[in-house]
């Protein structure tokens, strides 16, 4: 297995998934549907949010790796909780991908020299991307909803 300068990233991005079924592991159902203020999404709506997101991340980071310069299209993410029925779906399932996809992803990951960490896509709003870029912007992006999650519920219990 080689050993890149990405291994501290690639175990954050994949640790994520243990951070955030730890995040809601004592969230209560009826809680996590609730939203903390008018206009704000609910716990549940967050985690669903994060699995479809990083479903689409690791599809794209794939593409990066597998294809030459692959179009990655832009994903609305404020669309897809209004219009996937985010809560038809399981929130800890949700929470189960995310930790089994980053996990499962990771192993690819640490497969891979530096040189192909350079390796791009074209993004249809942010332009060329990297996968390093890709990768460290869904690291960030569960470190970015965290405190969320923090902060709602404990808003939530506190009614």
């Amino acid at each position: 297995m080689p050993i890149n300068m990405h291994s501290e990233l690639i175990d954050r991005f994949e640790d994520g998934g243990l951070q955030l079924r730890g995040a809601i592991k004592t969230v209560s159902p009826d809680i996590a549907k609730l939203r903390s203020a008018p206009g704000t999404w609910s716990i549940h709506e967050l985690v669903i949010h994060l699995a479809d997101m990083d479903a689409i991340g690791i599809d794209r980071m794939k593409r990066v790796v597998a294809e030459e310069r692959p179009a990655l299209a832009n994903a609305d993410e404020t669309a897809f909780i209004e219009k996937l029925h985010p809560h038809a779906q399981s929130m800890d399932e949700a929470a189960m991908l995310f930790d089994i996809g980053r996990r499962q992803w990771a192993r690819v990951l640490r497969q891979l020299s530096d040189a192909e960490f350079q390796r791009s896509g074209l993004h249809s709003v942010d332009g060329a991307v990297t996968l390093e870029r890709l990768l460290q912007r869904y690291a960030d992006h569960l470190d970015h909803h965290l405190p969320f999650i923090a902060c709602k519920l404990k808003k939530l219990e506190s009614r």
